[in-house]
């Protein structure tokens, strides 16, 4: 069991507020992307969804909102809890996982059985997204003692599953790209503000940035590769219908 320690004042380092901050972006960016389509459903007139899509909403909404409560534990120097929560947090993570694969599958599918146009974007887009979210969320939990590194695989990790709002967000406000490659461009602006922030404070990349943040963008320009490519095509095809 956690012992809890008895809360005091803390100061707010320029740390805790970065990776606060942060998480406040992401949280509205989230909100944002998904309100017409679910938050705010009913306002835009939006299409009912399936129970699929409702769980699939509520397991990333509860990830954002732990993600949110988790950077706010730490910058309130509320450790003890935060480790408590992040058990929580654990097991939402290994639910996601699968959940966000049958959900990029299962709609495509239902989609070409019944002669609609495809949803949302390629399927390499959303699975590449919760690869890599898996992987960077994973290691963050194996290195959950090693601070510096945990904090910034976290960041990228949820990061990576922001591109499906970002993405509506490019779509609704006409930048000029296509909604899968906004997604993508504007999750980079978080990374690139992790970046920034390495370099002012410590005056180099933290090797969490730099190896974190290389897998990051590898496997984006692996999703436009694969997305191009007529072997995948046909795989994503198999898959779908």
């Amino acid at each position: 069991m956690v012992a809890l320690t008895k809360w005091a004042p803390t100061h707010l380092t320029d740390e805790r507020r970065f990776f606060a901050t942060m998480a406040c972006v992401i949280a509205i960016a989230t909100f944002v992307g998904f309100a017409p389509s679910y938050y705010l459903a009913p306002m835009f007139g939006a299409k009912p969804m399936s129970t699929l899509l409702h769980l699939h909403g509520l397991a990333f909404t509860g990830w954002i909102l732990l993600y949110l409560t988790q950077t706010g534990l730490i910058a309130a120097g509320r450790a003890d809890i935060h480790r408590i929560v992040g058990v929580v947090a654990s097991a939402l993570g290994l639910v996601m996982v699968p959940l966000g694969v049958a959900t990029a599958i299962i709609t495509k599918q239902v989609a070409a059985a019944n002669h609609l146009p495809p949803q949302g974007p390629p399927l390499i887009f959303p699975l590449g997204a919760i690869f890599t979210f898996a992987v960077l969320v994973g290691t963050a939990l194996m290195l959950r003692k090693r601070a510096a590194w945990h904090k910034r695989l976290m960041l990228l990790g949820t990061a990576a599953i922001l591109t499906t709002p970002l993405a509506r967000i490019t779509r609704f406000t006409h930048i000029g790209l296509a909604p899968a490659i906004g997604g993508i461009v504007l999750t980079d602006v978080l990374l690139t503000a992790l970046v920034i922030y390495d370099i002012r404070s410590r005056g180099k990349l933290h090797p969490a940035t730099l190896w974190g943040g290389g897998f990051f963008v590898a496997t984006q320009a692996l999703r436009i590769l694969l997305n191009a490519a007529p072997a995948w095509q046909a795989f994503a095809k198999s898959l779908t219908g």
